[in-house]
């Protein structure tokens, strides 16, 4: 199974009454953008990518504070096993 990407694209004459303010089409990257919409076959442009905001650390979390936000840490014995720190 291969994953395609989802584009986003918005009519140039907004909004449609049958698509709104605009579509999600999942295509190959190999495939030209569409230009029209296949709905009402109003012309489209491909919109800009969204950014992902995803959270950054800015330090890594240290044992007390992973034991104060309730995490039960764990630590690796030689024999194999795991005990609580």
């Amino acid at each position: 199974m291969k994953l395609m990407p989802l584009y986003a694209y918005t009519p140039l004459k907004s909004p449609c009454r049958l698509c709104g303010t605009g579509f999600e089409h999942r295509q190959s990257a190999r495939e030209p953008d569409l230009t029209t919409c296949p709905t009402c076959q109003q012309p489209v442009q491909r919109a800009v990518a969204h950014r992902v905001n995803s959270p950054q650390l800015s330090a890594p979390i240290s044992v007390s504070r992973a034991k104060q936000a309730g995490f039960t840490l764990l630590k690796r014995t030689s024999d194999g096993a795991y005990e609580k720190q």
